[in-house]
């Protein structure tokens, strides 16, 4: 099998970017981190939340009941040393008793 040869009208051109062991390193530590923070805070327990991090990045994944949890969240996730940033993507369900539904 040939490898493809490449377009001369194509203008774009994608590098391949492979992250380094120290970025790696970085978002394992990282990652661990905010599992850790966030399970020791008692507004979070009990819940599944997800935490993904990618270079520096962490991202909160998941449901809690409240606005307010789901802040606290992404204020003990940016507590935690070496975090660039946090992307808060947990969503706020509506509790059956809740008399805003």
């Amino acid at each position: 099998m040939m490898p493809l040869e490449p377009d001369p009208d194509d203008r774009w051109v994608y590098p391949i970017i492979t992250p380094s062991h120290e970025t790696i390193e970085a978002d394992i530590r990282i990652a661990d981190a905010a599992a850790v923070a966030l399970g020791c805070d008692a507004r979070m327990r009990g819940r599944h939340l997800e935490v993904l991090v990618q270079n520096r990045v962490v991202v909160l994944l998941g449901e809690v009941e409240s606005e307010q949890v789901r802040v606290a969240a992404a204020v003990v996730a940016w507590a935690v040393p070496e975090v660039f940033d946090v992307s808060n993507q947990l969503t706020v369900t509506r509790q059956p008793d809740d008399p805003a539904t």
